[in-house]
């Protein structure tokens, strides 16, 4: 089963691009693609009107089929080891992962993503009960992606 993960623009402060290249370097050897969707500038629009806009990009990426993961701060706290055993059921089409075709994350704006997304998704990760900044909560999301499917894999990079 494919991963797929969406993020929004370009990643900030740019001092994390390197962290987010490794690590998305080593997810591409897994078969798991990156997407950046383009993220709305926070302006003169309400907060809802710039998340309705950013959950319009996100719902055009959806394929019939996907089971989606949103990322945010209000969802259940995610460990590896369960990350890991979403991995392998989906590798094996177990529940809840069978008859889908691919998984695919996403990670809210700068205003985090908008209810219609929340509602949408399959399940909500909260990567951790602190508020982060877009780029660090990316690096967060790709490290402890690239742990679990090490993890799946018997790769030696997670120590127990």
């Amino acid at each position: 089963m494919k991963i797929c993960i969406l993020l929004p623009g370009k990643i900030k402060p740019k001092a994390l691009s390197l962290a987010q290249d490794e690590y998305i370097k080593r997810l591409k050897a897994f078969g798991v693609e990156v997407v950046e969707y383009k993220d709305e500038k926070v302006s003169s629009r309400t907060p809802d009107q710039t998340k309705a806009a950013e959950a319009e990009r996100i719902f055009k990426t959806l394929k019939a089929g996907d089971y989606l993961i949103a990322c945010d701060e209000r969802g259940a706290g995610i460990k590896t080891l369960e990350m890991a055993e979403l991995i392998k059921a989906s590798r094996q089409g177990l529940y809840p992962l069978a008859g889908k075709r691919r998984i695919v994350i996403v990670v809210g704006g700068a205003l985090g993503l908008a209810e219609s997304v929340r509602k949408k998704a399959d399940t909500v990760w909260s990567l951790s009960s602190l508020v982060m900044a877009g780029g660090v909560a990316r690096i967060v999301l790709l490290e402890g992606l690239y742990r679990a499917i090490t993890v799946v894999d018997g790769h030696p990079y997670h120590n127990e």
